[in-house]
């Protein structure tokens, strides 16, 4: 459940509401986006939830919701939560995005770029989720260096 607005009364007619998009809101503003933003996935998670659905190329519709259910079924049996499906999952298509665009022949370091993809937070694009593509590059070429 979602958090509790909270109304107040200013004059006999005025009511005005107030609230923040909570996690556990994912229908208030922003809401799925924090949402997917808490969830606590590593690189390693992240590389081992991709390798759950590399299998299934995306040609229609119900390719994409078999990417859905096994990446929840992946979550689930490692803990990460309500969200932690939802969240491989917009993970896995911003990454994917990010790549095509920015390192279309693959030439980043796998490990870095899993890493960065699992603490690089998601934000709304034109594309929908992905990642802001300066900072993403960035903690890519971050955490290449600490695996070096």
């Amino acid at each position: 459940m979602g958090d509790v607005i909270q109304m107040t009364r200013q004059s006999a007619g005025d009511i005005s509401c107030s609230h923040a998009a909570a996690a556990n809101d994912l229908f208030a503003p922003g809401g799925f986006l924090a949402a997917v933003n808490a969830v606590h996935i590593t690189g390693a998670h992240l590389a081992r939830a991709i390798g759950t659905i590399r299998h299934i190329q995306v040609r229609c519709p119900s390719d994409i919701a078999e990417h859905g259910r096994l990446l929840d079924a992946f979550a689930r049996e490692h803990g990460m939560g309500e969200y932690g499906g939802a969240a491989l999952h917009a993970r896995a298509i911003a990454l994917d995005r990010w790549a095509q665009e920015f390192d279309p022949f693959g030439e980043s370091d796998i490990n870095g770029f899993y890493a960065a993809g699992g603490s690089a937070p998601l934000v709304e694009t034109d594309a929908g989720l992905g990642f802001d593509p300066g900072s993403f590059s960035e903690q890519v070429e971050k955490w290449t260096k600490i695996f070096a």
